[in-house]
């Protein structure tokens, strides 16, 4: 609701200015958008409460605010004009219609770190102007800084030095004011030290910065006088235990800011922001020597001549070296130094490059590109020149390049086969034949080219190219992403999550891989990382005693090196070589001496539009109810059609949040190590039943949203996903991805949960009927079937028919009305489509389309409140680099 400007500030300032309405409030001053009469421009009229204005001195508080006045920087929002009108105070700045950091904060928590060094160093660089011309700002906070596109303006530049000099104040005042925030405040501040100088805005800086870091500030209290009492006593956390991983030299920049005392800190805001500036150049994380024993790092070597040459690991801001630049490389054993020459961005264009592959004579680099209906395979010489289609135009989805040991000849995944063809371009011809139900999800060559190592189904084969012979290697769940050892004696592979590099709903997902390491002559695998984060695309090293692989095990995806024994074991710890990369695959030339990665980034946000009176809609007219640089998977409306709530990656890993469907900030329901998807909120809005990784599997937990301990619902080894509470609350249905089975958990009188009931074969995706006496699931195969659930009796209620357009339901629910059901579907070329059954045997009518080739809806999740319908919307972008790597 908007509240009403007052009538007598209205007359009082009518005219120069016309209120429109109110924009916000804060301690000293409430903020009107208004339109500047002469000027025909919208500004932000910041009016003082009358009680703090009647107390002011006015002739003072305007004659600061006049200092301030002169203050011209690019980054500081700049005041128009103030004045003293009918006893209210005001002062007018431009009006910014973009959010403020604290919004961005609230929404987004920690920033990426080249974010938040960038930012801070605008701020900071908006400080050093004022400190030249005696303004002290005493109040910096995200509040105060504005985001305008990209840069920050930082706003009320001696407002608070205006309302300290009229009041004889400098800390919390008689009247309630807080001249400065009790959470940003320095020290002297703190303890109303009547001698404040510059050097208080520099320890502001460092409070905010840290909290642009580490998603909160350093110091936190149940009241105002907690948190000033801990800024005066207390030493904070250094950043790096909230945010591992941030270059040292950020971290000292940050740390010494929040000095106690003001002669320890950075004395100048210049000082400052070179520190920053240090920290945001190619050399600015290298890890410090002083006090650093040899064991700790190994000798970076930097090549020279190139403008984008960078050491190849050292925690630092990957994205101000150019979307992806590898950082360092460190060995926690003896083991040569790597170096890294020129980081190449091989392209650029919107969509997925995805797969990358160098030619063994390091020219030209392979890789997969379009979307997830259609992709093909492209060659790009890495010095520069025209990129080659492998083969001619074709509506078959071709991925996963490969180069033969010659150079001479590319194999791809093509049709659920394996194909060939001529490396810079020509016809292609089959090389291992599909089969009609299962597709081969990897294939590699073997070093001599003789071979090629393929997976079909859960099965590692050896194919010999001369006789077209396949034997079998190896059996494992999931088995895809294999590479040769460069001596021919072992394959790695990965097992599970093979969707992550697969093109279609779950691409690029969050589920936990294992890479295995596999005798090619046959024998027991070996497991050489974790099963609980992703661990995808092994690449050997030249030597064969190296892995290079991607996981996300400290955070985002980044690449690590393992070392490894002739054998394949596991001959010491991973080694992260890059910090904050976003990487998804990785390959190395056959010399070793280049590497080509994708650099993988997604957002998928939740969107809505009514439920169509005339169907079908388009998405064209969908708003948004969730923003930010997030992953949401999966989302529910609760039963009594108050929240949404959904699972987000915004702070790393998945967590549950809830958003009221009236509007308003997301509130955070979990923030595990684990992650954590699908909430469903329980009937009586207590608890919030969800599922979750443990070990290796998924399993549905229940969460008291009161307070307390998550409870296992059905402890098996087999993956639990997507409960569903029962209208009554007392029973969850659930489903078993690995055998596809539909189970029902019910809860005895006394709280715990009984044996689970199997309820179905084939059968996914369940949800409950209105009554609760039924389940409506789907099929592989894509019908909708209901289930009885006391009894489990089945009755398959729609069918696509053969050789018509019908749809292949994915997910279906009751529709709002209660009799009619809602499916989604996507098509042959992966559009999505929301559809409507009126009953048995009836045509599916069309309810949303997804017509925005910019905005598709990969994932098969849909909700309903009743009046509007909700889903997700996706932009997935991947772009091919290669660097250079150099051996002593």
């Amino acid at each position: 609701m908007t509240t009403p400007v007052p009538d007598r500030l209205s007359a009082a300032l009518a005219s120069h200015y016309r209120l429109e309405r109110e924009l916000g409030a804060g301690g000293m001053a409430t903020v009107y958008l208004a339109e500047d009469l002469k000027h025909h421009r919208k500004v932000a009229i910041k009016v003082l409460r009358e009680d703090l204005a009647a107390s002011l001195g006015a002739a003072r508080f305007l004659r600061e605010i006049e200092i301030a006045a002169q203050l011209q920087h690019p980054h500081i929002l700049s005041l128009l004009d103030s004045g003293d009108a009918d006893g209210f105070l005001y002062y007018v700045m431009p009006y910014i219609s973009g959010q403020s950091l604290r919004d961005r904060i609230t929404r987004e928590g920690e920033l990426p770190v080249h974010e938040a060094v960038r930012l801070t160093a605008e701020v900071v660089d908006a400080l050093a102007h004022a400190h030249a011309h005696g303004v002290v700002h005493r109040d910096i906070k995200p509040d105060n800084v504005m985001l305008s596109g990209r840069h920050a303006l930082v706003a009320d530049f001696g407002v608070a030095k205006a309302v300290s000099e009229a009041t004889g104040r400098n800390t919390i005042t008689t009247l309630g004011v807080a001249v400065g925030t009790p959470t940003y405040m320095s020290p002297e501040q703190a303890a109303a030290d009547p001698h404040i100088d510059h050097r208080s805005d520099i320890y502001a800086v460092g409070v905010m910065a840290y909290e642009l870091l580490a998603g909160r500030p350093p110091f936190t209290g149940a009241t105002p006088q907690q948190v000033l009492a801990a800024h005066v006593t207390e030493a904070p956390d250094p950043v790096s235990k909230r945010r591992p991983g941030i270059p040292p030299l950020l971290e000292q920049a940050v740390m010494r800011c929040l000095a106690k005392r003001p002669a320890d800190r950075w004395q100048t805001a210049d000082e400052l922001l070179a520190q920053l500036e240090q920290a945001a150049t190619p050399t600015g994380g290298i890890t410090p020597t002083r006090g650093v024993t040899p064991t700790d790092t190994q000798p970076i070597v930097v090549g020279r001549g190139y403008r984008w040459r960078v050491p190849l690991i050292v925690a630092g801001v990957a994205v101000l070296l150019g979307a992806g630049s590898i950082l360092g490389h460190v060995f926690s054993r003896p083991a040569p130094a790597l170096t890294l020459g020129q980081s190449t961005q091989i392209t650029s264009d919107a969509g997925l490059e995805i797969l990358p592959a160098i030619s063994p004579d390091g020219k030209f680099v392979a890789y997969a590109a379009g979307s997830s209906s259609r992709m093909r395979i492209f060659v790009r010489p890495i010095a520069g020149g025209r990129t080659i289609a492998l083969t001619d135009d074709t509506t078959e989805i071709q991925t996963g390049p490969r180069w033969s040991p010659d150079g001479a000849t590319l194999l791809f995944l093509t049709g659920g086969g394996v194909a060939t063809a001529p490396a810079l371009g020509g016809a292609a011809r089959p090389l291992i034949a599909p089969l009609p139900s299962v597709r081969i999800r990897s294939a590699d060559w073997s070093p001599d080219g003789r071979h090629v190592a393929f997976v079909r189904g859960d099965t590692l084969y050896d194919f010999a190219v001369a006789s077209a012979v396949s034997r079998p290697v190896a059996a494992g769940r999931l088995l895809h992403s294999c590479a040769w050892s460069p001596a021919g004696g072992l394959i790695a592979c990965v097992t599970e999550n093979a969707e992550f590099v697969q093109l279609g709903t779950n691409f690029g997902n969050v589920a936990a891989s294992t890479i295995v390491v596999i005798p090619a002559g046959g024998g027991p695998s070996v497991s050489v990382t974790d099963s609980t984060r992703i661990n995808q695309s092994p690449a050997w090293s030249r030597d064969g005693r190296s892995l290079f692989f991607v996981s996300d095990r400290q955070g985002p995806r980044d690449i690590y090196v393992l070392p490894v024994s002739r054998s394949g074991a596991v001959d010491g710890p991973a080694v992260r070589l890059t910090t904050g990369l976003n990487a998804m695959s990785l390959t190395l030339s056959g010399d070793g001496h280049q590497l080509a990665y994708a650099v993988y980034t997604a957002k998928a946000n939740i969107w809505s539009v009514p439920i169509p009176a005339s169907p079908p809609v388009s998405i064209a007219t969908a708003t948004p109810v969730t923003s930010g640089t997030q992953v949401i998977e999966g989302f529910r409306v609760s039963p009594d059609r108050r929240w949404l709530a959904f699972d987000s990656n915004l702070h790393g890993n998945a967590d549950l949040y809830r958003v009221a469907l009236a509007g308003g900030e997301p509130e955070r329901l979990t923030s595990a190590a684990a992650d954590e998807f699908q909430p469903a909120i329980s009937p009586d809005g207590a608890e919030v039943a969800y599922h979750s990784v443990v070990g290796s599997v998924r399993q549905v937990f229940v969460l008291p949203l009161n307070g307390g301990s998550p409870q296992r619902v059905a402890p098996t080894a087999t993956e639990q996903r997507v409960p569903d509470w029962s209208p009554d609350g007392k029973a969850l249905a659930w489903y078993d991805r690995q055998r596809v089975e539909t189970w029902v958990s019910r809860r005895a009188a006394d709280g715990k949960w009984q044996a689970p009931l199997l309820r179905g074969t084939r059968m996914r995706w369940p949800r409950w009927s209105p009554d609760g006496t039924q389940l409506i699931v789907t099929t592989p195969e894509g019908d909708i079937v209901t289930v009885v659930a006391s009894s489990g009796a089945a009755d398959t209620i729609y069918l696509p028919r053969v050789g018509t357009l019908d749809p292949l339901a994915e997910t279906a629910a009751w529709g709002p009305d209660g009799r009619s059901i809602w499916l989604k579907s996507h098509d042959d070329e992966g559009n999505a489509a929301l559809w409507s059954l009126t009953g048995r045997g009836a045509e599916p009518k069309l309810l949303v389309r997804f017509d925005d080739p910019t905005r598709p809806s990969y994932r098969v999740e849909w909700a309903t409140d009743g009046t509007r319908i909700f889903f997700a919307l996706n932009d997935r972008q991947s772009d091919v680099w290669v660097a250079d790597v150099g051996h002593p």
